[in-house]
């Protein structure tokens, strides 16, 4: 299995120049799996899962988005890859926003699909709010913490990931959805949540030089359009697209329009 250091696991597809694809909390690299198959016919494609998700080492305590994009660098230069264009969905944007600030010269891109880069300090308050209520209540699974073995725990997950896809979605995607997530640990994602609850690159976007592709559903509740028409506003030269009728889990529901989007934007900066 392709590891970094028996800690992030990554996948390569495809050959061509390269193309990184960051997913969003709680999720792993295989919620780009409507993307792979279609980017990796003209780029050498790479998905990692993020440190505390999917097959990566986990996380046991909060960290910084400047340590994710760490991981992601560690990654690139093992496969010996100095340039490249970075496509975040949500939390992924965030680290490909921080990979920029700190790499500015190996990036020739970004895409951000449904992110948010200012700071929201509700979301750590709700964080340990959400710790404190789950150490007290059924939701709880007492005999393995690290678990995902309450049957109420994961009706509680169902129920939040439903609200999410817009109700044409395929049954069987959703279905997936709710089985991926589960897969990871309540703890890491508690301490991710933590993590990007200070992150805040609001100040530094204006610093960005690259071309931008920013993508958001119009029903998008976990990120709302505004949070994009922000990102938009204040990287210079940037695209700013609204797909109607969807929301945050706008790559699964519409991988056409996404793609299309995607292909065309690397065409149009001239990266094939």
């Amino acid at each position: 299995m392709p590891y970094l250091d028996n800690e992030i696991y990554y996948e390569v597809y495809g050959e061509g120049r390269p193309l990184m694809l960051i997913h969003g909390a709680w999720a792993s690299h295989e919620w780009w799996r409507m993307q792979i198959p279609e980017f990796s016919k003209k780029y050498k494609v790479i998905a990692l899962d993020v440190r505390g998700h999917g097959k990566s080492a986990r996380l046991e305590k909060p960290t910084t988005v400047k340590k994710f994009a760490e991981d992601v660098d560690r990654v690139l230069t093992h496969l010996n890859i100095d340039e490249i264009v970075l496509a975040g969905w949500s939390m992924g944007g965030m680290i490909s926003a921080q990979y920029y600030f700190d790499h500015p010269d190996k990036v020739k891109g970004l895409i951000l699909i449904s992110s948010r880069l200012h700071k929201r300090p509700r979301m750590l308050i709700e964080a340990y709010l959400r710790s404190i209520r789950e150490m007290f209540t059924l939701f709880m699974d007492f005999a393995d913490f690290e678990g995902f073995e309450s049957l109420k725990y994961e009706d509680e997950v169902k129920k939040e990931v439903e609200k999410m896809f817009s109700p044409s979605t395929d049954p069987e995607v959703v279905k997936w959805a709710i089985e991926d997530l589960t897969n990871n640990r309540r703890r890491d994602y508690l301490n991710i949540v933590k993590t990007l609850a200070r992150f805040d690159a609001s100040d530094k976007l204006h610093m960005i030089k690259v071309p931008t592709l920013i993508i958001v559903g119009d029903k998008d509740e976990r990120t709302p359009p505004e949070f994009s028409k922000r990102i938009h506003e204040r990287i210079p030269n940037s695209k700013l697209v609204i797909i109607s009728g969807y929301g945050h889990y706008v790559l699964l529901e519409r991988p056409d329009i996404v793609n299309k989007e995607v292909l065309a934007f690397l065409d149009e900066i001239g990266y094939r």
